[in-house]
């Protein structure tokens, strides 16, 4: 069969794009190396901006219901003070995170794409055909455009113009653990005893379960699995929490992709999306919010491109050009901001008065969780009296107020 679209990637940006293809009559094809469900490496927090998407998708109902959800984010500094913040609403996004590991959130979205008229083979997809479509191992199968939705993995682009322009890849490892004392409903973002830029995370999928896991996104050549087996017996929070815990021993590491100002994400016939377009946020190495919404726009530039084409033919590069720039509009400001903070934001000096003023320091903290959550927007960071009075400020003493 001769396909519109094939889909290379079934993950969240890769399923949501489907849906949206489908739901506006596209013959589509979905591909993924492996059938359903199965695991992916993730934090598997899925942010109020990812629920907007989830809801307008048509699939955040059946998702809440499985997640956990967690109201509120506590930190520790490099120096030790902690800080609390609640999840705000702001009309549109929900006051709240949830938390559903990626085997079954994908899993979900992927029968949500193939309800709506979606097709799914399992294989490998082994190189994309100068004549529009993809080598599904021997087998070549034709289409009007190909979408690249493999997220940080680059086997398939390394030789097209898709190909990233420098490194792009951040490291990060995670393990699900069972029968831990309880650890309350709160996600947990530690940035002490690690390396940084980066931080340590644990984010409840249950009472006595969670998702734990590290990232680091500076220079040194760092073995996240490694780190986090580390953290696990040696980070005295975590060695607490996760003590009587089981499934340490399995601990995945994978990479992460933030590239999105400098990813191409355009060529003949290719379209990419999701981290695939580098949209992992630099900052907080979050990207399925992103994953969701740039498939929108995806499947937005997609039919449109294809009602220009002539029928049968591949679509040409020249009619992807607003592709790009609709997720310039979007997202470039926001990537750029949080550029600038994982810049010159990761350091114990900044992290220490951000998180260790109390109540001082609570309306920046705020704003902070804010814009990473799509609450507010990117500018909201640089207003030129918080950042002032960070900067004269001199962080408390662990515990003191």
């Amino acid at each position: 069969m001769h396909y519109d679209v094939i889909i290379v990637g079934a993950g969240p940006a890769g399923s949501a794009t489907a849906r949206h293809l489908a739901d506006a009559g596209m013959s589509t094809l979905l591909l993924d190396k492996s059938d359903f469900p199965r695991d992916k490496v993730c934090g598997d927090c899925l942010s109020p901006r990812a629920q907007h998407y989830l809801a307008r998708l048509g699939v955040l109902e059946p998702v809440a219901a499985e997640a956990h959800a967690a109201t509120r984010i506590r930190f520790r500094a490099p120096g030790g003070a902690e800080a609390s913040a609640t999840i705000t609403a702001d009309g549109r996004l929900p006051a709240r995170t949830l938390v559903l590991p990626r085997r079954r959130f994908d899993h979900l979205l992927q029968r949500h794409a193939l309800a709506a008229g979606a097709d799914f083979r399992v294989g490998h997809v082994r190189a994309l055909l100068p004549t529009g479509g993809v080598l599904l191992g021997d087998t070549a199968l034709p289409a009007r455009l190909v979408i690249i939705a493999t997220g940080a993995a680059l086997s398939l682009i390394k030789h097209t113009s898709l190909a990233p322009r420098s490194t792009v890849h951040t490291v990060a490892a995670r393990a699900y653990l069972g029968g831990m004392q309880p650890h309350g409903p709160d996600l947990r973002i530690l940035l002490d005893r690690l390396p940084l830029p980066g931080y340590a995370w644990l984010f409840p999928t249950g009472a006595h379960s969670a998702n734990v896991g590290c990232w680091y996104a500076g220079p040194e050549p760092i073995s996240a699995p490694a780190l986090l087996r580390e953290l696990l017996t040696e980070h005295p929070t975590l060695a607490a929490l996760t003590a009587a815990a089981r499934g340490s021993n399995r601990i995945a590491g994978y990479p992460i992709r933030c590239d999105f100002l400098t990813a191409p994400k355009v060529a003949s016939g290719v379209l990419a999306v999701g981290e695939a377009a580098g949209l992992v946020n630099p900052f907080t190495g979050e990207g399925i919010d992103y994953a969701l919404e740039s498939a929108e726009l995806a499947a937005a530039a997609a039919s449109a491109a294809l009602s220009q084409t002539a029928a049968g033919e591949t679509v040409p590069v020249a009619a992807l050009a607003d592709y790009p720039k609709a997720l310039n509009r979007r997202f470039r400001k926001l990537f750029r901001v949080m550029t600038l903070v994982q810049r010159y934001g990761s350091s114990p000096w900044v992290l220490d008065r951000l998180f260790g003023r109390g109540r001082q320091g609570q309306p920046l903290l705020d704003r902070l969780v804010q814009v990473c959550f799509g609450a507010a927007p990117p500018t909201r960071l640089l207003a030129p009296a918080a950042l002032v009075g960070l900067l004269l400020s001199r962080p408390r003493r662990p515990g003191a107020d």
